[in-house]
């Protein structure tokens, strides 16, 4: 698991309620044009995240007390984290929808980068499990299973559908990411 903490991010710890346990987890998109310069420049996936937080924190209707996800998933398959482990989200709608999933972002939107990479559905997995051995029951299902909502758009859905399942690396992709351990 390549992980980014908050710490690392440059964020204090959570101030969201904590929370314990949930039936599962819910995948969510950012349901807005996302750009495709997230798929070779990882620091735009940083800044993406980092954006993310802070339009939540202003928004003044929601009240957020932090960014509404408990983890965000790159293109590069990097896990990005939000509230973490043990805080009740504030993305699935309203306090009974949050309180029953966690809820994981894949950093792809309505426009523009659309199409989850196979890294960054293998990150939303780690996210999965790890909110798993932490109080996630088994359930993995899409924000629009409880909320009248086109999230987490239609590959990402589609994706859930199956199972969530982590996807298989290829023997091209294998390569790839050992050349890039390499250097």
């Amino acid at each position: 698991m390549k992980l980014v903490t908050r710490a690392q991010l440059g964020w204090p710890a959570s101030a969201a309620p904590t929370q314990t346990s949930t039936l599962g987890v819910k995948v969510h998109y950012e349901g807005e044009p996302v750009s495709t310069r997230l798929l070779t420049d990882h620091s735009a996936c940083i800044a993406e995240w980092q954006a993310i937080r802070k339009a939540h924190l202003a928004d003044t209707k929601e009240n957020y007390s932090d960014i509404a996800y408990n983890y965000g998933a790159c293109p590069h398959g990097y896990l990005l984290e939000g509230r973490g482990i043990g805080k009740r989200t504030g993305a699935n709608g309203n306090q009974p929808l949050n309180i029953a999933h966690y809820a994981v972002c894949g950093l792809v939107g309505s426009s523009g980068l659309t199409q989850p990479t196979d890294a960054m559905l293998g990150a939303i997995r780690d996210g999965i499990e790890l909110l798993r051995q932490h109080g996630a029951g088994l359930e993995i299902k899409g924000h629009r299973d409880g909320y009248p909502t086109a999230c987490p758009g239609g590959p990402l859905y589609a994706w859930v559908l199956k199972g969530a399942p982590r996807p298989t690396p290829t023997p091209a992709a294998d390569r790839r990411r050992l050349d890039e351990e390499v250097r």
